[in-house]
């Protein structure tokens, strides 16, 4: 069963939100078993990170992998929590493609 991950950041600032958000795209998106990721921007200082991967194991390993990382996001002064569980009940309607999928993400 695939598992989601992810972590709800709240920043002190836009900028700081906006830095670690790209620093996070470069550095772990799609990485060390990830197979998708998406961002919720909750609010001007708030976004949850959610990856998606193909198991526990696997998203527990990219954890680790990150794990230095949300240490200096918490040292800069951002409050975390994780998130994760199993991915169940993924409905996409039979008509939406890939691409209408990643175009709308980009905004």
């Amino acid at each position: 069963i695939m598992y989601a991950r992810g972590v709800k950041h709240t920043f002190t600032n836009e900028m700081m939100k906006q830095s670690v958000t790209n620093f996070m795209i470069q550095n772990f998106d799609l990485k060390h078993g990830m197979m998708m990721s998406f961002k919720i921007h909750v609010s001007e200082h708030q976004v949850v990170h959610i990856g998606i991967f193909p198991d526990e194991k696997t998203a527990n390993n990219y954890g680790e992998h990150t794990k230095q990382a949300r240490k200096q996001i918490a040292d800069m002064g951002a409050k975390s929590e994780i998130i994760s569980g199993p991915l169940t009940d993924l409905l996409i309607a039979g008509d939406v493609t890939l691409e209408q999928l990643t175009k709308m993400a980009r905004g």
